[in-house]
């Protein structure tokens, strides 16, 4: 039924000026002609072969006029193609690296290197493993990062952190349910690990060709090893996450995550993202990317700084 309104959409929008609407019925059908009369209860339709006809408001679900049929035929076509493309192509995907791991998953790598060497000898590197899996019930999304930098032969960061996060989600809902596990390695901390799991609900604002925004809210809390702190701390979480399509070869991605703590009102984290990915070569799936990233901790002790502003540039792979 989906492709013969498809159809017919389609060729409504070409068949002259004396059609001018198209009345979409409730149980899938369509009528297309010219609208004569319209009352509370029934509406009145010039039929091209049947003639005029009278159609009760209970058997409508929708009027458009041609250029919304056409708009929406041209819309349920991209999508249809769009979802043969990406099936085939996790159909003949091998997983990374041909291993099977990850198969039919979206992978990305991203490097970012850069250094001086005269007066004074620094270097700074950040490398990213980021892959994702999507479909009608299920939503995955896993990440790796690494950054470390050294300046006068002194290693000044050095950082490691694997993250997962996985929705559920409900046919033909905006709502979902997630659960969110992360661990962190820094030598530069007041402890040496830390630990940390949420779950939670979330809300699918928008999601279109442009925009995709949803937010989350969950509790859970984070439990810190090492370095005289171990410790449990109990923390709520409230999400947002936006990514914005600026064309074909440029987005944005936006997210910022805060943790209040559930034990002390004045105690609380927040990390924010943003990051900008130019398509340099699409054939390759290779990319630029700049990004700015701030992690903020009102409960930081003496002699460590509230904030750890990081920013970058980096070569992305698709692969």
């Amino acid at each position: 039924m989906k492709y013969c309104l498809t159809t017919a959409a389609l060729l409504a929008a070409f068949c002259g000026t004396t059609q001018a609407e198209t009345i979409e019925l409730i149980d899938g059908d369509v009528i297309n002609g010219n609208i004569l009369d319209t009352s509370e209860n029934a509406v009145t339709i010039d039929h091209p072969s049947l003639g005029q006809l009278t159609i009760q408001r209970a058997q409508i679900k929708a009027i458009h006029d041609h250029a919304d049929a056409l708009d929406a035929a041209r819309a349920a076509e991209a999508d249809q193609e769009a979802a043969e493309a990406l099936a085939a192509e996790r159909a003949a995907d091998e997983g990374m690296f041909g291993t099977g791991l990850f198969k039919g998953w979206n992978r990305q790598i991203s490097l970012g290197i850069n250094g001086a060497e005269g007066n004074s000898q620094n270097i700074n590197i950040r490398g990213n493993f980021h892959t994702d899996y999507e479909d009608d019930t299920d939503r995955w999304n896993f990440d790796m990062l690494y950054r470390v930098s050294r300046s006068n032969g002194a290693t000044t960061e050095n950082r490691f952190q694997a993250e997962l996060t996985k929705d559920w989600l409900l046919p033909d809902e905006d709502y979902f349910y997630w659960a969110n596990g992360k661990f962190e390695w820094d030598d530069f901390e007041v402890w040496d690990n830390r630990i940390s799991g949420f779950v939670g609900m979330g809300y699918q604002f928008t999601d279109n060709a442009k925009w995709n925004v949803r937010g989350r809210a969950g509790i859970g809390g984070n439990q810190t090893n090492g370095g005289g702190t171990n410790e449990f701390t109990v923390e709520a979480l409230l999400g947002v996450e936006v990514d914005y399509t600026i064309s074909e070869s440029q987005s944005i991605a936006f997210t910022n995550y805060l943790y209040p703590s559930l034990e002390d009102a004045a105690d609380f984290r927040n990390i924010t993202t943003l990051a900008w990915q130019i398509e340099i070569d699409k054939d390759k799936g290779m990319s630029l990317q700049f990004g700015v990233a701030n992690e903020h901790d009102s409960a930081a002790p003496a002699g460590f700084k509230k904030n750890d502003f990081t920013y970058y540039a980096a070569l992305v792979w698709d692969f």
